[in-house]
């Protein structure tokens, strides 16, 4: 009984992310052929997502240590709530203001910017492209820039990780990421169909990324930014950290040199500010008022 268990969880641990995602996507093309809209796809995946991994993290604990709650569900509760709507609101302001300057721009030029002819996976890989472009050196500059990384530091300030805190993100950080993410889809004139398809890929990654579930990825964490190759982001050491900035896919991290990845060489458990923690606000109103303090979150320790 203990072989065949030990053989069960050793085969979710390399089947979780291919299935799930796999699945996600499957999900994606029949809800496009039924027309859904793109915001419906990707809430519903988020909702069975949540349910899988958290009897994944459950049964395939990647963490023990990260397992024990660390008085952080309410906060990440709260984030997941409320500050996500800054996304949201961010989409909503990116589409509003630039689709009909790309419209206009396409009446100018004669013909439409995007290839819309394309077969539908195309479509919804260049978008990924696309959308991850300027959210790369958001994030980047994130990580350099003082009063960008008042803002980002809320992200980074965890102690563990698990998929609630994939949330755990300021308002200000989710607004200013899904205006630039968004700007360039807009003014190219990018349809539902590819959008869809992306929120169902994007709604299982992001929550098997922040995840605690032993996840065994293999050749994928070449191009992905997988939960191992993502845990190295959340390092307190910022010659560690400084890395790994794609959300999705890892091609703007191999582009611009910051790809970061040992399989031979696990991902450190204690994770968070490091020496920048000391006071950082645990409570969601705290996190909400660090980037307008200047004692919290000003820099990363190398």
């Amino acid at each position: 009984m203990k072989a065949h268990g030990n053989l069960l969880r050793r085969s979710l641990s390399y089947l979780a992310y291919p299935a799930m995602t796999g699945g996600a996507i499957a999900f994606g093309l029949w809800a496009i052929a039924r027309h859904w809209p793109a915001w419906a796809v990707g809430v519903v995946v988020v909702l069975v997502a949540a349910v899988l991994v958290t009897l994944l993290e459950w049964i395939i604990p990647y963490s023990r240590v990260w397992a024990k709650p660390h008085g952080d569900r309410r906060t990440d509760f709260c984030h997941l709530v409320f500050s996500n709507r800054a996304f949201d609101v961010g989409t909503l302001v990116a589409v509003g203001v630039f689709a009909p300057l790309g419209e206009a721009l396409s009446s100018r030029l004669g013909t439409r910017l995007w290839p819309h002819g394309w077969p539908l996976p195309l479509q919804a890989l260049l978008a990924v492209v696309v959308f991850e472009l300027p959210w790369y050196w958001i994030h980047r500059l994130e990580h350099i820039w003082t009063p960008l990384w008042r803002v980002h530091a809320v992200h980074h300030s965890s102690r563990r990780i698990y998929w609630w805190n994939f949330a755990r993100t300021h308002p200000l950080d989710n607004l200013i990421s899904a205006v630039a993410a968004f700007t360039p889809l807009s003014l190219l004139g990018v349809g539902d169909a590819p959008l869809a398809l992306m929120a169902a890929f994007s709604g299982a990654h992001g929550m098997l990324q922040h995840s605690n579930i032993d996840l065994r990825t293999g050749f994928l964490d070449l191009f992905f930014s997988t939960a191992r190759v993502h845990r190295w982001h959340h390092s307190p050491r910022r010659h560690e950290a400084d890395a790994n900035y794609s959300p999705r896919v890892m091609l703007w991290d191999h582009v611009f040199g910051s790809y970061r990845f040992r399989p031979d060489v696990a991902p450190p458990e204690d994770v968070g500010l490091g020496e920048d923690a000391a006071g950082f606000p645990e409570s969601y109103v705290g996190q909400l008022l660090v980037p307008f303090r200047s004692d919290h979150g000003r820099k990363r320790h190398p």
